[in-house]
């Protein structure tokens, strides 16, 4: 019973306060619809591809050399990245500094000077001074000391290229279907175009950077390979030089020191030849190394130009607001008189 007292009380005091809850919801109502009404049209383009595994180690002889270069070609490291890191990838500062720098158009429009110039749109400056006005004051509250006090050796991200960066996380996103194996790479633009150039930029983005990945340990073995095969090449020609020279100075001699001289230089001339070719087979196999380690990229469904808009959901946005506009309405108008009572107390 005294439940049932409290709780028509709380609707009377609701009800006593019937038009500020109105007013309210209204305001919010209308705030919703103004907003919905100028949030600018979305279009979403994608784009799903599957990475085929290549196969695993590689022949004694490469792993052998590979050794002496510091590189274990049977590690992991050498091995298909885990699915689960494709979003880190796309959400990692380095990938998100190319994304800005991708080409819209054949003018040389790029990606950062795009997103620059819609960020002092009128829907924008309302969104942050709105929605993000609560951030926008603990941002402000938290200022970074100032860039003389970092460390010289440390990477200081400037207060643009941060925002930008977290824009990009809104426009780009991947999604990995573990059951299928495949990947989905999402771009999101107001231009329907320009999405469709993101997300195409994008993949080519992700795949350099998967191919990077998976010949990293090829290549630093072939960088190995090919610098002691010119250095043994060296070595080939100056001897091979100097037999020549030292057989052409002795033709009509045929004396033990000559016998002895010669046979030394010809096995100094065979064992540096001999190493000579090894390296250049090495050298061939080391190029193969990292041919075979690039990965196949297969594209399922390729990038097209989107018809339809993907966001905003404008009924959502005026429910949301409408729905918070009743709920802050009547939540002010039951904390309003303790509220007061406490205030006042305090200033007693």
């Amino acid at each position: 019973m005294e439940d049932e007292i409290d709780l028509v009380k709380l609707l009377s005091q609701i009800y006593s306060k019937r038009i500020f809850v109105l007013k309210f919801t209204f305001f919010a109502f209308f705030l919703g619809l103004t907003i919905a009404l100028l949030s600018p049209l979305k279009y979403k383009s994608y784009s799903e591809f599957i990475v085929q595994s290549s196969s695993q180690g590689s022949n004694n002889s490469i792993s052998s050399l590979a050794a002496l270069a510091g590189v274990n070609l049977n590690s992991d490291s050498s091995g298909d990245i885990p699915s689960v890191l494709y979003p880190n990838i796309i959400n990692s500062l380095n990938f998100k500094k190319k994304v800005l720098d991708i080409n819209l158009n054949n003018s040389g429009f790029t990606y950062r000077e795009y997103l620059l110039l819609n960020q002092n749109s009128f829907i924008e400056v309302l969104k942050k001074y709105t929605i993000g006005l609560p951030s926008l004051i603990f941002k402000n509250s938290f200022k970074r000391q100032d860039d003389n006090e970092i460390n010289n050796n440390l990477f200081a991200l400037s207060q643009e290229d941060y925002e930008l960066s977290k824009q990009i996380e809104k426009n780009i996103n991947v999604i990995v279907n573990e059951r299928e194996g495949s990947i989905i790479l999402n771009a999101f633009d107001k231009n329907p175009k320009y999405s469709a150039v993101l997300a195409n930029e994008s993949i080519k983005l992700l795949q350099d950077f998967i191919t990077e990945y998976k010949t990293e340990n090829a290549t630093r073995v072939l960088e190995y390979v090919s610098e002691q095969y010119n250095l043994k090449e060296k070595q080939y020609i100056e001897i091979q030089n100097e037999l020549a020279e030292f057989k052409d100075k002795n033709k009509n001699i045929s004396t033990s020191v000559f016998e002895s001289n010669l046979q030394r230089l010809e096995t100094k001339y065979n064992l540096i030849y001999q190493v000579y070719l090894e390296l250049g087979k090495q050298l061939e196999m080391a190029k193969l190394q990292v041919n075979k380690d690039i990965p196949n990229i297969s594209i399922i469904e390729e990038v097209y130009i989107p018809i339809e808009k993907d966001s905003p959901n404008r009924s959502l946005i005026i429910l949301t607001y409408t729905f918070l506009g009743v709920l802050l309405s009547v939540g002010w108008v039951l904390v309003e008189k303790p509220f007061y009572l406490i205030l006042k107390e305090i200033k007693s």
